[in-house]
């Protein structure tokens, strides 16, 4: 039998100075705008994230989470900022009640009773985003808060035309949106429907005046007015009237950690990866494990290449599941994990035995943006920021504007456990920024949204890239898999016969069709530096784009 088959791809020209790679095409500009100003990348990552929260509000928000490599350059020095949401002081490893059964969130934890961890006021952990994109300009970048914020106020508050993506991700969750009478006010027309997109007649124009408000007053005060003032006191008046658990002295105490990238090697290229419990140590363990095998088996195009990379990325969250949480309160064997060692005999593991099982995949409605920038100095910047599920908590803290996280879903919801809730503890995260060395210069910069499939996604473009030798447009816009141990999600553009090999391997396979509406495979964007210019790879069924000069 015939049959119809869409074809999609992306093509982006080469950019001889300088690129940003978003995941929408008004994010993009914005950054670019930055550089051809002479922002350096740090400048047009922080000025595109914040301008992200208002053009994508249902990936990132200001009251979230992120994780931020930076290479700098003229110092040879590559590092990390991990922005990510931490456990309020009040929680505690029984603050959720286990109701039996598995969620239908995010996670597949154990449920919860009202889905406490998921969304709601309870399920909120305390911000980083505003405190790390504004320790990252302080430290790194060339321009003041208020330069790099101007943009993002003025979509918020001048407004912008409704596009598909916007909509459809409004439509997906109109119901849960309008459970919460401010969130429905903010973000829904006429606090019940979606806006509209062009189609036969002009878009809706959507504006944020409340958020405008909200960034000018962080713009002019700095984070201090997030943290300890007018906004950190709306933020803690909600929580106080919703049983919330955030306090003042949670917001005030909150820090930036800003640490050396963990560092790694996959065939002739030097990787910096996110450390601690973000997704850099298992990528990383992915990669590690891919390089025990010859370059030409572990490609995309054969059964055996698929094979191998499902079984790698089932090893890697096998010893994830097992081991590890904050690193500042879990004893993890972190170095053993992405050592050779290790690597060999995983490899070994696999080539002797039957693919394993242990938890389900989930196909979720994870809510992250991520961008890749590099300037005309070749800084390069790779930065996740995060809602966490789609839409966050769902809650809109009222007269500002701000969406809040769900960043308490990163834990699991049961005691005894290394990723178990804690006073002041840090969740693992699935955030993979990576940045890419050949022979020490800089050579590509990665990162993806998708809830636990960036962790499969990203190590396997680095092997596109550098097995295959693609270009970052192929890398990023080739077929792939994602696995937790048990079914392996395969994308349907392997073509039947592949799919057939899998399964004759012994996988349990689950054919996924790739569409717009669709994030079983995460969605990454990077940008390649080629002796021809900068080279953009923008995933090919979302609003992805990448803008430069």
């Amino acid at each position: 039998m015939i049959r119809s088959r869409v074809v999609v791809t992306k093509h982006t020209p080469l950019a001889a100075h300088a690129m940003v790679a978003a995941e929408h095409p008004r994010g993009a500009e914005v950054g670019a705008a930055i550089l051809a100003r002479g922002g350096n990348a740090v400048d047009a990552a922080v000025a595109t994230a914040f301008a992200m929260t208002v053009v994508e509000p249902f990936m990132s928000t200001i009251a979230g989470s992120g994780t931020m490599l930076v290479h700098l350059a003229k110092r040879g020095e590559t590092v990390a900022l991990n922005f990510n949401g931490v456990a309020p002081l009040a929680a505690h490893e029984t603050i959720y009640k286990i109701v039996g059964g598995v969620s239908d969130g995010l996670f597949a934890w154990p449920r919860t009773e009202n889905a406490a961890n998921e969304h709601g006021h309870r399920a909120v952990a305390v911000p980083g985003s505003v405190a790390g994109l504004s320790l990252a300009l302080e430290r790194y970048g060339t321009m003041t808060l208020r330069d790099v914020l101007a943009p993002a106020i003025a979509l918020a508050r001048d407004g912008f035309e409704t596009d598909w993506y916007l909509a459809l991700n409004h439509a997906k969750f109109v119901q849960e949106l309008s459970a919460y009478p401010v969130t429905a006010k903010n973000y829904l027309r006429d606090g019940a429907w979606i806006h509209r997109p062009a189609g036969m007649l002009a878009a809706d124009r959507v504006r944020y005046p409340d958020l405008a408000r909200s960034l000018e007053l962080i713009a002019k005060d700095g984070p201090d007015a997030f943290y300890r003032g007018a906004i950190a006191q709306a933020i803690v008046d909600d929580m106080a009237a919703h049983a919330g658990l955030i306090r003042r002295e949670d917001l005030a105490g909150y820090r930036v950690i800003v640490e050396p990238a963990l560092h790694g090697r996959y065939r002739d290229v030097d990787l910096a990866f996110s450390p601690g419990a973000t997704g850099g140590v298992t990528a990383l363990e992915i990669l590690n494990i891919l390089g025990q095998f010859a370059s030409a088996r572990v490609g995309w195009q054969s059964v055996e290449g698929l094979h191998l990379r499902a079984s790698a990325i089932a090893r890697g969250f096998r010893d994830r599941f097992e081991y590890l949480g904050d690193p500042a309160m879990v004893k993890a064997p972190w170095e053993r994990l992405v050592s050779t060692e290790h690597a060999r005999g995983a490899a070994a593991e696999i080539r002797r035995s039957k693919p394993g099982r242990t938890k389900p995949p989930r196909a979720s409605e994870e809510c992250t943006t991520h961008l890749s920038v590099v300037d005309k100095q070749r800084n390069m910047v790779s930065l996740t920021n995060t809602a966490v599920s789609l839409w966050g908590s769902r809650v809109v803290v009222p007269g500002t504007g701000i969406l809040l996280n769900n960043g308490m879903i990163w834990f699991d919801p049961e005691p005894g456990k290394a990723n178990s809730v804690a006073s002041g503890k840090r969740g693992l995260v699935n955030m993979v920024p990576a940045l890419g060395f050949r022979r020490g210069a800089p050579a590509f910069t990665v990162g993806a949204p998708g809830g636990r499939g960036i962790i499969s996604a990203i190590p396997q473009v680095i092997a596109n890239l550098v097995d295959g030798r693609a270009t970052a447009q192929a890398a990023v816009e080739a077929p792939r898999v994602h696995t937790e141990g048990a079914e392996v999600l395969v994308s349907t553009r392997v073509g039947d016969k592949a799919l057939a090999g899998l399964a004759k391997k012994g996988h349990t396979v689950a054919p996924k069709d790739e569409s717009y509406s669709t994030l079983n495979f995460a969605r990454p964007v990077a940008i390649r530096l080629t002796a021809r210019g900068l080279e953009a790879g923008c995933e090919q069924y979302s609003a992805a784009s990448a803008a430069g000069y």
